[in-house]
């Protein structure tokens, strides 16, 4: 069996990058791995809003510092929790593609050997545009890929 070493984890906040937090965590106890929980921010991808419009999220600074913010204490959170468990971890924010964060670039900058992220996340409006973020990682990635489902 191999044994993995560096453990990168998708967080978006979703309940799945949870579950997927969780099962990371338990593998990174087992085999004795360190954690790399990771989140990408993608400031120029398109987001619909509760108009049923589709806009740039070129929005408010206000707004996106809150995002932000919000995104800073998941990841905050999600160490504390991993080391609480005595696991060694560290959390990175990313701005790119997603995609090609976390299928390409990451594991090999990173040598990671394990990703572990939730099946669908939190942006199901882009899936239904392009397709999901874990398919492409799971057809892309240099390394083993689990898929964390509810």
């Amino acid at each position: 069996m191999k044994a993995y070493k560096k453990i990168m984890v998708g967080i978006d906040g979703s309940d799945q990058s949870k579950l997927a937090l969780e099962r990371g965590v338990e593998l990174a106890k087992l085999y004795r791995a360190e954690l790399l929980l990771v989140t990408i921010e993608d400031d120029g991808r398109f987001v619909p809003l509760v108009t049923g419009s589709v806009v740039s999220s070129q929005l408010d600074a206000n707004l996106i510092r809150g995002v932000r913010d919000k995104i800073q204490t998941i990841m905050n959170e999600s160490v504390a929790y991993a080391k609480s468990e005595g696991v060694m971890a560290e959390s990175m924010i990313y701005y790119g593609n997603a995609r090609t964060e976390l299928a390409d670039r990451l594991p090999k900058e990173k040598q990671v050997d394990l990703i572990v992220m939730g099946a669908t996340g939190l942006n199901r409006f882009e899936r239904m545009i392009v397709g999901s973020n874990s398919n492409y990682v799971v057809q892309n990635a240099p390394c083993d890929v689990i898929l964390v489902r509810e």
